[in-house]
């Protein structure tokens, strides 16, 4: 199996993660793709946040389910003075006082309003869970387009030392055949030149891998950068479902459209919550109350009070708020729809991406093969004295061009993969089941 597909296997079955602060070692650290995805989903803020997010509405939901059940308090107090007084619990003239009550209560109708909360509270939650998925998958490509990047230009360093390479023999080379009068002082001149172009290239090559191994321990919390410890670039996709199947996935179970609609939900109970504003609450409440030091003490009494309460006028509150809920539910209509249209053009964008890159793969990878067979060829005529020094630079440029032009190809396929599986919220196999 690919190493993006083992990765995204992995991130799929993956649960929250506590965020890991131990100092990295030393020096480079070398990291599959996999670890780097591991260390990223650990320790990237941005997951770390949509995570919380997660945990707030959880304890909003919780906070919601209480509602449903009666509130309990206990309070007791105690009093003393240098002179007798009146204690009106009691009937008595007392110096020291004391009471302890236990209290219930209990709303008994709320307008609708505690339901209404409560369908609010899960269907946020449902939002922050499939947020959370996303900014996962957005991590993931994230990382993984990091990860390419350095291993792309791990290889354009080894091309460019090819390259320099290949001209330090043909400076050698020209050298030897001005000796022998087979070549001329031109000839040595456009070597030096060549060698002096391919050192430029390995010097950028050289910065541009450093730079890229840098950003790639930036994403994983590794301080000193970080290298990938294989060759990763793939160089073919996976067989992927139709355009229509992957359509029909997203627009049922992508992150987006699922966060969206599930907004949306969250945003009618609220309306409907701000709508049961017009209606009377009603509330039981109860309790006892003691008032000696006895135990069990002779002095009690309980209370039981029913109480209703219906504001005739708030200085239009209740018209403000049901109006801005209904501004807000508009507002998540347009979201909801706006997602589900914009993923299935993600969607097929992405897929074509991915065919796209698969073939600009294989064309490179020829095109590199050809390049090497005609440097070949060079080289035998320009021994012979059948082709010119121009020629045979030429062909070593072409051949140094398609080395980078097929790795460049390869991490963009591997991009576009990841690019895919971002936007369905899953990994191919799992789309292809």
């Amino acid at each position: 199996m690919h190493a993006l597909s083992i990765a995204s296997v992995a991130l799929f079955a993956l649960l929250s993660v506590p965020p890991s602060f131990a100092q990295e070692g030393a020096g480079i650290r070398r990291v599959s793709l996999e670890e780097a995805i591991r260390l990223a989903l650990e320790r990237s803020p941005a997951a770390i946040s949509s995570e919380s997010a997660v945990r707030f509405a959880q304890a909003d939901v919780l906070e919601s389910r209480g509602a449903w059940f009666p509130s309990l308090s206990a309070t007791s107090s105690f009093s003393n003075s240098s002179n007798e007084r009146f204690d009106q619990s009691t009937g008595r003239l007392v110096s020291e006082s004391y009471n302890a009550q236990l209290q219930a209560g209990y709303d008994l109708f709320t307008g609708g309003r505690r339901w209404n909360e409560r369908r609010r509270s899960s269907a946020e939650l449902r939002a922050a869970e499939a947020d959370d998925r996303a900014q996962r998958f957005e991590t993931v490509l994230v990382t993984t387009e990091l990860f390419y990047e350095a291993a792309a230009t791990g290889q354009i360093v080894d091309a460019a030392s090819q390259r320099l390479e290949r001209a330090r023999r043909q400076l050698e080379f020209a050298e030897t055949r001005l000796r022998v009068g087979t070549a001329t002082r031109s000839d040595v001149l456009r070597a030096e030149l060549e060698m002096g172009n391919a050192e430029i290239s390995l010097i950028d090559a050289e910065t541009a891998e450093r730079s890229s191994r840098l950003e790639l321990g930036r994403q994983i919390g590794v301080e000193d950068g970080a290298e990938p410890a294989e060759d990763a670039l793939p160089e073919s996709a996976p067989d992927l479902p139709t355009t229509e199947s992957l359509v029909a996935w997203a627009t049922d179970r992508s992150p987006e459209v699922v966060a969206r609609a599930a907004a949306l939900d969250a945003a009618r109970a609220t309306r409907w919550a701000a709508m049961g504003s017009y209606l009377p609450t009603l509330r039981a409440t109860g309790g006892y109350d003691w008032f000696a030091f006895d135990f069990p003490p002779d002095q009690r009494s309980w209370s039981l009070r029913l109480s209703a309460s219906f504001p005739l006028f708030d200085n239009f509150g209740r018209e403000a708020e049901v109006a801005r809920a209904a501004a807000a539910q508009r507002l998540a209509e347009a979201e909801a729809r706006d997602a589900t249209i914009g993923v299935r053009v993600e969607v097929e964008n992405a897929a074509r991406e991915v065919e796209a890159a698969e073939r600009r793969a294989a064309i490179a990878r020829r095109a590199v093969e050809l390049a090497r067979e005609d440097l070949r060829v060079q080289e035998e005529r320009y021994r012979i004295g059948g082709a010119t020094i121009l020629d045979l630079q030429t062909s070593q440029v072409a051949l140094a061009d398609a080395e980078i032009a097929w790795v460049r190809a390869r991490q963009s396929l591997g991009v576009a993969m990841a690019s895919l599986e971002s936007v369905l919220g899953a990994p191919l196999e799992a789309v292809g089941r």
